[in-house]
């Protein structure tokens, strides 16, 4: 007979403590004393997924749908502005590598979210990090759809960039640049510059089994890329790889993004009690 999967679920009796201490670590009051165990609360989870088909919501389902869309909004408005020589596809890359649910869940473990999670795993023992890696993510879209259905678009703004757009973007290694030379080609065409050109700067032990070869890519007097490798073929790869990496990941430092005004267009009404204005 099969082994049964270990559930995975963390603390799924977390209590009201759990909670609060969070919100003290983050450095949140939540009005709704619920919030937070809504946050950490996945559809999975027995009791939620029973509430839910009650009707009392309990899960984090409807904060993580805000919370992503929060998320996208402040995340691509922060990316376009840092990065404006980047075409849209490489945007969403970064968006996707930097900014998705395995980057979010990071910062999760970072918050100390994980003891408080409560959820099911249905997947194999040997899936269920997978599992929490996709449920962490979550939560993290719920507490920003939190955060913004409690305090506002300012104070969402405020905490996507304090805890997720102040982490360290590696584009090199999120951005897929699978053809350099030919990406290069294309991108000095169409800004009119000379063609590039890869030229050996130094290279040794070519005759051995361990050569090492250093090439840059210049266009005309000007070198835009350096690389090295075994081979030429490798070293003229790289280079125009750096080529394309100066300027498509080229940063501007300090950008100032506008802070949403309380009045702006909100998921929500600024006031949901107040009753509506009547015609006079």
């Amino acid at each position: 007979m099969a082994k049964a999967a270990a559930d995975p679920a963390s603390n799924p009796a977390a209590g009201r403590t759990t909670y609060a201490a969070l919100e003290a670590r983050l450095n949140l009051a939540f009005k709704d004393r619920e919030m937070m165990e809504r946050v950490c609360t996945h559809p999975s989870f027995a009791a939620a997924a029973a509430a839910t088909e009650a009707g009392e919501g309990t899960s984090n389902e409807r904060l993580q749908w805000i919370g992503k869309r929060v998320l996208n909004l402040y995340v691509g408005e922060h990316l376009a502005a840092k990065y404006p020589n980047m075409p849209v596809e490489m945007l969403q890359d970064v968006q996707h590598g930097s900014f998705g649910l395995s980057s979010l869940a990071e910062v999760g473990r970072h918050f100390g979210l994980q003891p408080a999670l409560r959820w099911r795993s249905v997947a194999k023992e040997e899936d269920a990090k997978v599992g929490l890696t996709k449920v962490l993510g979550k939560a993290v879209q719920a507490l920003v759809g939190a955060v913004y259905q409690e305090m506002g678009a300012r104070a969402a703004q405020q905490f996507v960039q304090q805890h997720i757009l102040a982490r360290p973007v590696d584009t090199e290694t999120v951005l897929q640049i699978s053809n350099p030379r030919a990406m290069l080609g294309q991108l000095t065409r169409k800004k009119g510059l000379e063609f590039p050109v890869a030229r050996i700067l130094k290279e040794t032990g070519r005759f051995t089994s361990s050569p090492v070869f250093i090439v840059g890519v210049f266009c005309g007097v000007k070198m835009v890329g350096m690389g090295f490798g075994s081979s030429l073929k490798m070293a003229e790869h790289r280079a125009a790889k750096d080529a394309l990496l100066k300027h498509y990941a080229k940063e501007i430092k300090d950008i100032e993004l506008p802070e949403p005004a309380d009045s702006e267009v909100s998921f929500f009404a600024a006031d949901a009690s107040a009753a509506p204005a009547t015609r006079q």
